[in-house]
This record gives C-alpha cells, sequence and structure tokens, in this order.
C-alpha cells in the first residue's frame, strides 16, 4: 500500500488528499497545525467563497512570469474545478464576470462539502499537528510532528 503525507489542511491540501484518496492502495493523511482545517477558507470572497472563473485564461495573468498559471489552468480548467465540486455534492452559481460561487452564497457550504469528502474517503486528518522536520530516507520520507513520525512514499 502506498502511503501519502499531504502538509496543509486548507482549501488545497483536502482537494489535493480527496483526489490522492482515488487512486488504488494508497492510504491518505493529511496534517494541519491549526486546531480545525480549512479554517482560513470561510473568510475567502467575503464569506462567499468564489470557487473560480469561467473566464479564467493565462493571458488574464500577469507579472514577471504571466506563464506561471498556464499548468494550473491547463490542468485544472474551471470546467474539472467545478466537476469535481458537484461530484461532493456542491452546487453552484455563475454570476457577473464568470465568478463562481456555492449557491448558498456561504464559504461554509464549500468546507462542509470537502471536509465530508475527506471523511467518505477515509482520508486521516490530523489537526494541531504541525511539521517539525522532514528527511528523506532511502526509500521513503520521514515526516516529524510533536506528537511523532510518519513515513510515506
Amino acid at each position: 500500500m502506498k502511503e501519502l503525507v499531504i502538509i496543509g489542511g486548507g482549501a488545497s491540501g483536502m482537494a489535493a488528499a480527496i483526489r490522492a484518496s482515488e487512486e488504488e492502495n494508497t492510504r491518505v493523511t493529511l496534517l494541519e497545525r491549526q486546531a480545525r482545517a480549512g479554517r482560513k477558507l470561510a473568510a475567502t470572497g467575503n464569506g462567499r467563497c468564489n470557487l473560480t472563473n469561467l473566464g479564467a485564461e493565462v493571458h488574464h495573468y500577469h507579472g514577471e512570469d504571466p506563464g506561471f498559471a498556464n499548468a494550473a489552468l491547463t490542468e485544472y480548467p474551471p470546467e474539472r474545478v467545478l466537476a469535481f465540486f458537484r461530484g461532493l455534492g456542491l452546487r453552484t452559481v455563475t454570476e457577473y464576470g464568470g465568478r463562481v460561487s456555492p449557491l448558498s452564497d456561504h464559504a461554509g457550504s464549500v468546507l462542509d462539502v470537502l471536509r465530508l469528502g475527506l471523511e467518505k474517503r477515509n482520508v486521516s486528518l490530523l489537526t494541531a499537528a504541525p511539521v517539525t522536520g522532514i528527511r528523506r530516507e532511502p526509500t521513503r520520507f520521514r515526516i516529524e510532528t510533536p506528537e511523532g513520525a510518519l513515513t510515506a512514499d
């Protein structure tokens, strides 16, 4: 069995854990240093949580490396993000400018479906578990927390 440890129980960490748990013969552990996973999610989008934007395209991103978003948008375009959340049972609404939010208009709905998704897929969630060190061993990784060590592929 493959052991996978994901560090960080924010929205991305929870989504990654859910996705990784779909792989056969994979046991997933999600580590979060806070007392609750996804705590900051409730504040996103003024408490509404904008999930994506239907117009999310690389040419809308600027900066020193305008193509930095290319890999993410190629692998997870808005349609795929929405399919992921639909699969978790979240209903959404598209608003002016292509912004997509939960139909409930509350970020808590997004947090609820992510947490339920972790439970349904038997992801081990360890909260109040800050990572204090990571060491590569010959065939695995050793992840240190104040409660002890975990190993992962």
